[in-house]
């Protein structure tokens, strides 16, 4: 499967320009010939956090040209929008959506409190694997990239993590590191898809990326507006699996003894 990882700049709280901005590269994407199209976190809006009509205005506009894009160009897409819940507060939702018309959603698990997202928004309580013309996919959003156990949980029917976010300059190590970490330890490939450019508070060194199972980089960094393309191959995956296998060796009764200990 060719995979585009939509690195687009986003501007703050303008949900019409940025789906604009994104129809232009999904249409470069299409032409390219890739088969995934994922946009990074809050693509409609920025990491603003927005909540009553303004989130509502962001959920229509970012689901309805999700859905769009995939049926009329018979792709899959993948990208976080704010989802109202009521009034005051919302979910920072990853959609997944097929060219069947099916749409599946992630809601993510851990909240960024650092930087107030646990304020307006909630928790969500499930995690999110589904299959993509026969890729099994995980799907997280950004902060939850710092935390490895969800990733390890899902890694023997994944074969593909996909993680969009809104990741700032002053931690792209963090966000490298990571990134390639999650690859090595569940012999799966990792894509990461940051956005570019600044908002009111930060700035984004882009960064978008793709590791293969054995944690090598398979995509060139860039920090500018761009779609960068990348192939995944379910049949590396359990080849990788099989050369070296340490997914065997894991010993999940003991790290559930450990917890229970603690």
């Amino acid at each position: 499967m060719k995979i585009a990882l939509m690195q687009t700049d986003i501007i703050w709280n303008d949900p019409s320009a940025n789906i604009a901005r994104c129809t232009a590269l999904a249409e470069e994407a299409v032409g390219g010939g890739a088969q995934l199209l994922v946009f990074p976190e809050m693509f409609p809006c920025g990491f603003s956090k927005p909540t009553g009509d303004l989130a509502h205005v962001c959920y229509e506009l970012g689901s309805h040209f999700l859905s769009h894009i995939a049926q009329t160009h018979n792709v899959c897409t993948i990208g976080s929008l704010p989802q109202p819940e009521s009034t005051t507060q919302a979910y920072n939702t990853a959609l997944v959506c097929s060219p069947d018309g099916r749409t599946e959603g992630y809601r993510k698990i851990h909240l960024f409190s650092y930087g107030d997202e646990s304020t307006n928004y909630s928790m969500g309580t499930a995690t999110l694997t589904t299959s993509l013309q026969g890729l099994r996919c995980s799907v997280f959003i950004c902060y939850d990239l710092r935390f490895p156990l969800p990733f390890s949980a899902l890694a023997e029917k994944t074969d593909l993590y996909v993680v969009v976010a809104n990741w700032p300059t002053s931690r792209r190590e963090h966000w490298l590191t990571l990134l390639r970490a999650r690859a090595i330890e569940n012999q799966a490939y990792v894509a990461g898809v940051n956005r570019a450019g600044a908002d009111p508070l930060l700035t984004y060194s882009g960064d978008s990326v793709l590791f293969g199972p054995d944690g090598t980089q398979l995509t060139q960094l860039s920090s500018d507006e761009r779609v960068i393309f990348g192939d995944v191959e379910a049949s590396c995956v359990t080849e990788w699996r099989a050369a070296f296998p340490a997914l065997r060796d894991r010993r999940p009764e003991i790290y559930k003894m450990i917890g229970a200990a603690s």
